[in-house]
């Protein structure tokens, strides 16, 4: 329902009276009886004396006088309402009919999934008791079934329902220890200590939101009990070994037993991965990296097999909630939930659950490779990739944060963030001050502004903060990005501030004669760039993560294309072409240095230090390293450039639909959009009416003309985009929407559907940010 509220009609209104009356005559004709005002909400005290007499003798029952059965009538008056609609009274608005819309309805109110004759669900005590579970001498069917379920019922969990409503439903899992079958009561405490570590393993990273996951559950069932994951290993390989010895001597069914092993065996490496994950979390001087990728490769091996023998285990009945006809019972916890909490769960089935468990291992392999990373700018860019690819499952993205920072003050586990931090503008720029072999470098006046400088990003947490947010799912990125940015000013101010006291003590260095030094000191905003770069990333993410979660209206799109074309895309390519002259010059000066000292070591030592003076040449690639990063961010300009030209065209073309100015304002659109740059120093913030001021003059030529200018610009992001080498698929994406809006906006240049003025569609399918324009 959308709540809309309308006016009664007459017939409605002749309904309702109609109803009225009838309880009226009914009353009038019962007053020896109970009146239906008596038989409401009275005093407590008033209630017990009413009820006092014979015919109220069971308190159980509703009075059966004084009711009037109106089911007709409200029949008759509900016929003139269409769905989602809902008739205002003065004493039922819409809060009143949001109660009454939840009232009996299954997904929330508890009473409604099961009829009279239902018996109350068993606990684990009351199955054993009637049979209803069996503890010892389980068929490989049987357990097939139960592990095939148990998984599913991990896997739901894992994607944020209730830990009580899926795998409690579990009666085994209640009480393992009284499971007398070896390899259910092994299985089931591997299941119950897994619970444990993911928990861990999530608090500790702390990327969850409560849509994402419900981290606590039923604590009294986990405390019955204590859960020893050291041992789950060494049980579950003694229990897969004996059953191998089973089927060695068994002629038959030999294959439905070795399904019950692989289904172990795949349990013992998921839990040996997740367990030494955690261990890394809580104790940094732990780094199997390796060991867990090796693991992970064996796991993912073992799961088409798995798949293939899903349907020797038994399979849920039809029609029933339950994820396995024994062992479960899926509203056992009906009675223990709070009134508001969701009542319809429903479980995943095996092969997608299983699809899941596979896609998942290949998430954690992925992170692996985090290790990789030394230094921020590629840190911050893999944890930016792994959160377009990953972001939907948060045991994925917390395991990422648990390999690489678990404590946010160090990274890799080993190395403080604040050296972190200092190697990665090293790596990024390379200042002069931060190079050892600097004369510099043992400077104590120099280092101290460096340490403060550093302490101080370290206390505001912002570049911290910026990698735990790719950790997050893309919705919440949105929200604490816009805080992050804000944070990013008073960081820009202590970077310029430490880049004027470098070029200060350079030139009094310069004034005291002592040209080595001043020349080491010379740095060309090295600090304040490197904050910029990463303020410019976090603007770009933030503007553009609303077209992923369909924030922007389609009259919206002008203004937000407009935005990075017009500064953030070229603050970008600007803030990398510096850092390339930089390391250029710097290469060039370290080559001059290595010439005078090797010209002045003279003889064969002289030619020696030549020849290690002439390295650098065949590096000089290398000092371009974000050569790619710069062209890539030319094919976004250009594309951001023909969208924003090409909705300009639209707009004055009349193809756009645009609100009635009485329920809109742009100008406020426009605030709220770009609130978070307000408080931004660097870049400076743009006002509306500078906007509205770029906009007319934008929109002066012709229609033709404007959409001849967007073709351009879609032209160029083709050029720029075949020309990279090796593209990857986000790429070629881009490529074929580069292409297909050129032709569309050549076709409109020329005149086509001139009389037809139908908004074109735009279809996000290719690429969350640019999409694909279609003519009706």
């Amino acid at each position: 329902m959308n709540g809309s509220s309308v006016a009664e009609p007459p017939d409605f209104q002749a309904a309702t009276a109609a109803a009225a009356a009838a309880a009226a005559r009914a009353s009038s004709s019962e007053q020896d009886e109970w009146s239906a005002s008596e038989c409401g909400f009275l005093d407590p005290e008033v209630q017990r004396t009413m009820r006092s007499g014979s015919a109220a003798e069971d308190i159980t029952q509703y009075p059966m006088h004084g009711w009037v059965d109106v089911t007709r009538e409200f029949h008759d008056a509900c016929a003139e309402l269409q769905p989602g609609e809902l008739a205002q009274d003065m004493l039922f608005g819409l809060f009143e009919a949001m109660s009454a819309i939840e009232i009996m309805d299954p997904k929330m109110d508890v009473g409604m999934g099961f009829d009279k004759q239902d018996l109350p669900p068993p606990s684990f005590e009351a199955a054993i008791a009637t049979g209803a579970i069996k503890l010892d001498d389980l068929t490989p069917s049987e357990l097939i079934g139960i592990f095939d379920a148990l998984f599913s019922c991990l896997v739901s969990w894992l994607e944020g329902n209730s830990m009580d409503q899926v795998l409690f439903t579990c009666l085994y899992l209640h009480a393992p220890s009284q499971i007398k079958d070896k390899a259910l009561r092994v299985f089931c405490t591997a299941v119950r200590n897994l619970i444990v570590v993911i928990k861990n393993i999530i608090a500790v990273a702390a990327v969850n939101e409560e849509e994402d996951f419900q981290l606590y559950g039923n604590s009294a069932l986990l405390a019955a009990e204590k859960a020893q994951p050291a041992a789950v290993y060494s049980s579950l390989k003694e229990v897969e070994d004996q059953l191998v010895r089973k089927c060695k001597k068994l002629t038959t069914a030999t294959e439905d037993w070795m399904a019950v092993v692989h289904r172990l065996r795949f349990m013992r490496h998921l839990f040996q991965v997740i367990y030494h994950v955690e261990q890394m979390a809580s104790n940094d001087t732990v780094d199997d990296k390796v060991d867990i990728y090796k693991i992970l490769l064996v796991a993912s091996e073992m799961l088409p097999g798995i798949r293939n023998t899903l349907d020797r285990g038994t399979q849920p009945e039809k029609g029933s909630e339950a994820p396995n006809p024994m062992g479960f019972s899926p509203r056992i916890h009906d009675r223990s939930q709070p009134p508001a909490f969701p009542r319809s769960i429903k479980i995943r089935d095996r092969p997608a659950s299983y699809q899941f468990l596979e896609e998942m291992i290949s998430r954690f392999k992925y992170a692996c490779k985090v290790s990789k990373y030394k230094d921020y700018y590629s840190a911050l860019n893999f944890f930016i990739e792994y959160s377009k690819k990953s972001g939907q499952c948060i045991l994925s993205r917390s395991v990422l944060q648990s390999l690489f920072s678990a404590n946010m003050r160090m990274a890799h586990g080993k190395l403080p963030m604040k050296q972190f931090l200092r190697y990665s503008v090293q790596i990024f720029n390379s200042p002069p001050v931060l190079n050892a072999k600097h004369p510099v470098a043992a400077d104590p006046k120099v280092q101290q502004h460096l340490e403060n400088f550093f302490r101080y990003c370290i206390n505001m947490n912002t570049f911290t903060q910026f990698i735990r947010i790719c950790g997050f799912n893309r919705a919440r990125q949105r929200d604490k990005l816009a805080r992050l940015i804000e944070n990013f000013d008073t960081i820009q101010v202590d970077a310029a501030r430490l880049d004027s006291l470098m070029n200060q003590l350079a030139n009094e260095r310069a004034m005291e004669g002592n040209e080595p030094w001043a020349t080491a000191l010379k740095h060309s905003t090295h600090f304040s760039t490197w904050v910029l770069y990463n303020c410019f990333r976090a603007m770009l993410i933030f503007l553009m993560s609303g077209f992923e979660l369909e924030l922007y209206a389609v009259h919206e799109f002008l203004y937000i294309y407009w935005y990075p074309y017009e500064f953030l895309i070229g603050f970008l390519v600007s803030a990398l072409t510096r850092t390339e002259n930089i390391l250029l010059a710097q290469e060039e000066y370290a080559e001059h240095q290595s010439k005078i000292q090797s010209s002045a070591g003279g003889g064969g030592g002289g030619a020696a230090k030549s020849r290690k003076a002439a390295k650098p040449k065949k590096n000089k690639k290398q000092q371009r390293p974000y050569r790619a990063e710069i062209v890539f961010y030319h094919a976004l300009l250009s594309l951001c450039g023909g969208m924003y030209k090409a909705m300009g065209a639209l707009t004055k073309d009349g193809r756009v639909r645009l609100p009635l100015s009485q329920f809109d304002n742009e100008e406020i659109r426009y605030n709220r959009r770009f609130l978070p740059f307000a408080t931004l120093t660097s870049p400076p913030p743009v006002s509306y009416a500078e906007f509205k001021n770029i906009r007319e003059h934008m929109m002066r030529p012709s229609v033709e003309d404007l959409y001849t200018y967007a073709a351009k610009h879609f032209d160029q992001a083709r050029n720029v985009l075949e020309s990279i080498q090796n593209p990857d698929q986000e790429m070629l994406d881009l490529l074929q929407i580069a292409r297909t809006n050129f032709v569309v906006m050549n076709v409109l240049a020329r005149g086509h559907q001139k009389e037809v003025k139908r908004q074109p569609e735009f279809d996000f399918s290719k690429h969350s940010y640019f999409p694909i324009i279609k003519l009706k």
